[in-house]
């Protein structure tokens, strides 16, 4: 790398580093088994998909997300989204650095410059010290709203130069593609106006709440409008019901391991790290303190509502740049210079290859099996304009993305408000009564109760399940897709 260039344009050689970073990253398939997100976006883009799809047509949570992803997809086919997570994937990086430049100034040398982002690539694939607590992640190979969240790392930067508007911009923006970041915004503004108060900076500390209410008043008021302001029977069962599904990410008993003791000593290392830079040690120890406190109370208050608020979520973007933090302090230490510091650098960048290279084989191999899985689906598809609506096993959530198929219910898209989780546990507990019978008289009386809750067309089940001689409407080794009318003349 050119030093002359370097001096002249180091943010330019950020970019190229981050780009570089980019390249290490390969990209899960868009329909995945985990697109649940997408749903809605699938509804609105593709208008012969999914429009008698109950899930389909249950309140959407991610309103900006869902027509965001409809302009991409309409105006760039699905390559249009894959690009938009190419740009948040490099965001990350590139803007993490320019955090830790601004607490250790030094690592904006070329040499350490590269050494930086070289142990950035390998602890994103390396993963334990990028991913937040309870399983969850600000962004990764899979293309989510949680993907959002780098916007948030653009938003702590700017404020650490004095770009209070524009960075409270970017924070908002995270929360409304991204609802369920609205209260970790909240915490990190709290630290904001904090710093404000403080530092005696009144004005300002007025002006930044006033733009921060404006700007998360309306996703704050659609969440309070569409998914709590319903009757309290209707929420405490619905509570119940999601915290039996995302246990891993809700219930803080369920997923708190010594790994999160550990996540939780690097965040008090990176803030004793940067105890000497006053703005950046008291937005960050509000940020993390708010957290903390509150994922404590409920470790020893047990309250379903604030579980699902999911408190210990800050941790997505508090873990990655505590752990940066501690990476910059030691490498502003390295007393190394010349033909050693590229030894050194070299090093690194091997390491990280291979790290990265074991990541993209993993992820080939994701996306290989899912392929396999996908076989399934094309010859569902087939079918497609004879299929007004399938039963399907509750685990075989592909099914629904990429035949586009309405589908009666599936275990992984769930559907958000807490009225609508009841009738979603209903289908599930039918489903499973229909999949599990023993006889023929039990599958006949559990799918007479489907019908009831809603008309289904066909089957899809396992050739030694189906209790009926019935025409394979498929050629699959293992499932057949049968007609509910021509299996069940009599009965529907």
């Amino acid at each position: 790398m050119n030093n002359k260039i370097y001096k002249k344009n180091p943010i330019f050689v950020y970019l190229i580093l981050s780009v570089l970073f980019v390249v290490t990253v390969q990209q899960f398939d868009l329909y995945k088994g985990n697109a649940a997100h997408l749903i809605h976006s699938i509804k609105f883009f593709e208008t012969n998909k999914l429009q008698n799809d109950w899930i389909a047509n249950q309140e959407n949570h991610l309103p900006l997300f869902t027509y965001f992803n409809y302009f991409l997809i309409k105006f760039f086919s699905t390559n249009g989204v894959y690009i938009v997570h190419t740009i948040l994937l490099g965001i990350c990086p590139f803007f993490l650095f320019l955090i830790s430049k601004n607490q250790f100034p030094k690592i904006e040398n070329k040499d350490f410059c590269i050494i930086w982002f070289s142990i950035f690539i390998f602890i994103f694939h390396e993963n334990s010290f990028f991913s937040g607590v309870a399983g969850q992640s600000v962004i990764d190979a899979g293309y989510q709203p949680a993907s959002f969240g780098t916007l948030i790392f653009i938003g702590i930067y700017l404020f650490l130069i004095k770009k209070n508007f524009l960075s409270i911009l970017f924070i908002c923006l995270a929360a409304s593609f991204h609802p369920t970041y609205v209260l970790h915004t909240g915490f990190l503004i709290l630290g904001f106006l904090a710093y404000f108060i403080m530092s005696k900076k009144y004005f300002d500390f007025f002006k930044s709440m006033i733009f921060y209410i404006i700007l998360i008043l309306p996703i704050t008021i659609f969440i309070i409008s569409n998914f709590i302001m319903i009757d309290k029977n209707s929420i405490l069962i619905g509570q119940k019901i999601l915290l039996e599904r995302i246990p891993h990410h809700a219930n803080i008993h369920h997923w708190f391991t010594y790994k999160d003791i550990i996540s939780l000593l690097i965040y008090f290392f990176a803030l004793f790290l940067v105890r000497n830079n006053f703005k950046f040690f008291v937005i960050f120890g509000v940020f993390g303190f708010c957290s903390i406190f509150l994922s404590l109370t409920q470790y020893f208050l047990i309250n379903n509502s604030l579980a699902l608020t999911f408190p210990w979520r800050s941790s997505v973007f508090i873990i990655p740049v505590s752990s940066l933090i501690i990476v910059s302090y030691f490498i502003n230490k390295i007393k190394l210079e010349g033909k050693k510091l590229r030894l050194l650098s070299v090093s690194l960048i091997i390491i990280t290859s291979l790290s990265f290279g074991l990541k993209s084989h993993y992820i080939k191999d994701i996306n290989s099996k899912f392929d396999q899985k996908l076989q399934l689906a094309k010859d569902i598809k087939k079918n497609f304009s004879s299929i007004e609506r399938i039963i399907i096993p509750i685990n075989l959530d592909y099914i629904r993305m990429n035949t586009g198929l309405p589908i009666f219910i599936d275990w992984k898209h769930h559907a958000f408000r807490y009225d609508q989780l009841i009738e979603w546990s209903l289908r599930i507990n039918l489903a499973n009564n229909f999949y599990g019978s023993k006889t023929y008289e039990d599958q006949l009386k559990s799918l007479k109760k489907i019908q009831e809750i809603e008309y289904n067309s066909h089957i899809l089940i396992k050739k030694d399940k189906l209790k009926v001689e019935c025409n394979d409407l498929i050629n699959h080794e293992v499932f057949m897709l049968v007609n509910i009318k021509e299996c069940y003349p009599a009965e529907f």
